[in-house]
């Protein structure tokens, strides 16, 4: 009779001891354990992974370890030289090279006339999706998140960094921003982002929060769009959308870009795969077989964030239409299917807030580590 072998034992897990600062390549498998209740949705790792390629080298994971785990986490990674990328190249913002685009509009611009040689080297804090934060049981510790600055800081320089910088950063974790000034961190407004909660039952109860004048123009917007004999109406995303490509097109070349309807196709198709057909929902606006809007929300819990549109700039009755299918509808649409929040992002701010969304203003953060 052969005896087997007892099986070997399953090899212990070494964590770093609390308060080690550590960078791990990719984005970390158990992530979303370290978000906590209450924290954005967007930050958890499918939304990092969505667009995980605007992080120049690729996505890391910089954490501070804690008891049985991170304590505090952040996702970026060095960055080697400039991309001039409008939003998410830190020498650009913050030396004030995206002011005409609306990014730092306004300053201060605290790297203003500096050489990109003198920045770079940079150890770059960014979540993909216009919005950073720490995540972890210690993100809204102030001690936690000091110790996590000290450590990022200390890591930089061992790694021949010449700056740290952190775009996109959300103003609801003051600890963090104020563990930054600490640090000597120049702290300044970024962009600025819409969102709005749904805390209506009904349309009716929408329209009842927006100010006087709007409420009378967005019944004669609808009114309008009704006469004109276009029906608003939503549906899931297919498999192909060649009529969204060709509205998306007219967007991209309204504001100065070059149109690529592969790109824009592909888009579409990894939005679907990311997140499950079922959660891309689009809202369209269509006189007869004809598309004259459409907007693209995509649902993660009980939040729907909008990320995509296009208008057909070449039909006079797609007029208003627009706000029918970003506002209109998914405010009727919304307490009836349990959401509770809408994320708009950024631009159009004034359209944006006129329609019920608020307003919050991210912000950069740069040090000079020479």
């Amino acid at each position: 009779m052969t005896q087997m072998d007892d099986p070997p034992a399953a090899a212990a897990v070494v964590r770093p001891l609390p308060g080690t600062f550590a960078v791990r390549t990719g984005v970390a498998d158990d992530w979303d354990e370290y978000l906590g209740a209450g924290a954005p949705v967007t930050l958890s790792r499918r939304w990092i992974k969505l667009a995980e390629g605007r992080i120049p080298g690729g996505a890391r994971t910089l954490e501070l370890s804690g008891d049985g785990g991170p304590s505090v986490a952040l996702v970026g990674g060095p960055m080697d030289r400039p991309t001039g990328h409008v939003r998410f190249d830190p020498h650009r913002v913050l030396s004030g090279g995206s002011a005409d685009e609306g990014v730092a509009e306004h300053g201060p611009h605290p790297w203003q006339g500096l050489a990109p040689e003198e920045a770079f080297p940079c150890c770059l804090l960014m979540f993909p999706n216009y919005e950073t934060a720490p995540v972890g049981p210690g993100a809204h510790d102030p001690a936690a998140v000091r110790t996590y600055v000290d450590g990022l800081v200390d890591w930089s320089r061992e790694q021949g960094m010449r700056s740290i910088a952190a775009l996109f950063l959300r103003p609801d974790f003051p600890e963090f921003l104020d563990a930054l000034r600490t640090r000597g961190f120049d702290v300044v407004p970024m962009v600025d982002r819409c969102d709005m909660d749904v805390t209506w039952p009904d349309f009716d109860g929408y329209v009842a929060g927006l100010p006087r004048k709007r409420r009378f123009a967005v019944r004669r917007e609808l009114r309008d769009i009704a006469l004109r004999g276009v029906v608003i109406s939503e549906r899931a995303v297919r498999d192909q959308e060649p009529e969204l490509v060709r509205l998306r097109a007219q967007i991209v070349t309204k504001y100065g870009g070059t149109p690529d309807a592969e790109r824009e196709a592909g888009s579409l198709r990894h939005l679907r795969e990311h997140f499950g057909p079922g959660n891309v929902m689009v809202v369209e606006a269509r006189q007869g077989d004809a598309l004259l809007s459409f907007s693209i929300l995509v649902r993660d819990g009980a939040r729907w964030t909008v990320l995509m549109s296009g208008t057909d700039y070449d039909r006079p009755d797609a007029s208003f239409t627009y706000f029918a299918t970003m506002f209109y509808r998914p405010a009727e649409l919304a307490p009836r299917m349990g959401i509770t929040s809408m994320a708009y992002g950024l631009g159009t701010l004034q359209a944006k807030k006129l329609r019920g969304c608020t307003v919050n203003t991210l912000s950069a953060a740069a040090l000079l580590l020479d």
